[in-house]
């Protein structure tokens, strides 16, 4: 593996670790799916792979971290920085887009340093992908009812959008919630109580989703929010926790992925990439798994989802 430049700013990046309904083989989106113990683990060994890139390249750890709205991430997260030693300080990023490059870098007491305190920065705009009315069933449920093409070009393909869900239903939280009275096995949290401060701020949240309109509202974060601070704070390295969708998303905008040639990129659970960019101008040095066979093999099982039988 090359020497890593000072020159760079490297991006630490991985899909959270497996999470209950990943295990489930069931389409998660937007609800709050806690990770499983294999999660966990998953995230102990990416934090032993980037101390050990890091300390093998002589490079300071993470100074920051990123992660989506949703727990699964939150919680790959906390056990990352635990590993490593650190304590993570969570703060929600509601800006509308339009801000979001007059949002001011977070402080951090001289005292919480000492402490191994890191801030880490929070958006809905590193969500995993809204599917829609798909979310919270099951893929060889939905793969038998709209057939291999189909399934694949709306799973896959750049604007592939599965059909809007009914909130009305994905939204109630029944009493000693025991199924699917209401035709939704698993349910996103009340948007209105989780993402009450997106919403007070004007943002306009989704009920389905394609992979182009996740690049359309993860880019102004990625610019103007991670890739600034780092240029500001002039930060050798960044830790992003995020899914499946959001990581191609980045992918797609920092490596200028065609549409067409994006649906053949498979993200794996709890295996890091690092992208490496030029600190001058973003520029894309060279991007690379820090387990690669590990990665290979885990992203065919990922694009084979719904044709192999859940475990």
């Amino acid at each position: 593996m090359m020497t890593a430049s000072s020159e760079t700013f490297k991006l630490f990046v991985l899909r959270h670790g497996q999470s209950e309904l990943n295990h489930e083989n069931i389409f998660c989106g937007w609800i709050d799916a806690h990770l499983t113990e294999k999660g966990k683990n998953q995230a102990k060994n990416t934090a032993k792979l980037i101390r050990d890139y890091c300390d093998t390249n002589n490079i300071k750890l993470p100074e920051i971290g990123y992660t989506s709205r949703l727990i699964r991430t939150q919680e790959t997260m906390e056990v990352i920085l635990q590993s490593l030693g650190k304590t993570g300080k969570f703060e929600i990023i509601s800006a509308v887009a339009d801000d979001l490059q007059n949002v001011s870098f977070p402080t951090i007491s001289s005292q919480e340093q000492e402490n191994g305190v890191i801030q880490v920065l929070q958006s809905w705009r590193l969500n995993e992908r809204h599917y829609g009315s798909w979310q919270g069933q099951r893929k060889p449920k939905i793969l038998e009812q709209y057939g291999d093409e189909q399934y694949m070009y709306i799973r896959r393909d750049y604007n592939g959008k599965p059909p809007k869900v009914d909130l009305n239903l994905e939204m109630i939280q029944e009493n000693n919630e025991k199924g699917a009275l209401t035709g939704y096995e698993f349910k996103e949290p009340n948007r209105h109580q989780k993402y009450h401060e997106e919403e007070a701020k004007g943002e306009v949240l989704p009920s389905s989703e394609s992979l182009s309109e996740v690049v359309k509202r993860m880019k102004p974060f990625l610019e103007n929010i991670i890739l600034r601070f780092g240029k500001e704070q002039d930060q050798d390295s960044c830790l992003i926790v995020a899914h499946g969708s959001s990581v191609r998303s980045i992918l797609k905008v920092l490596e200028n992925i065609s549409d067409s040639a994006i649906k053949d990129i498979d993200i794996p659970n709890g295996i890091p990439l690092v992208i490496e960019l030029n600190k001058s101008d973003f520029g894309l040095v060279r991007s690379f798994y820090l387990d690669p066979e590990s990665a290979k093999i885990n992203a065919a099982k990922v694009r084979n989802e719904g044709f192999e039988k859940s475990p």
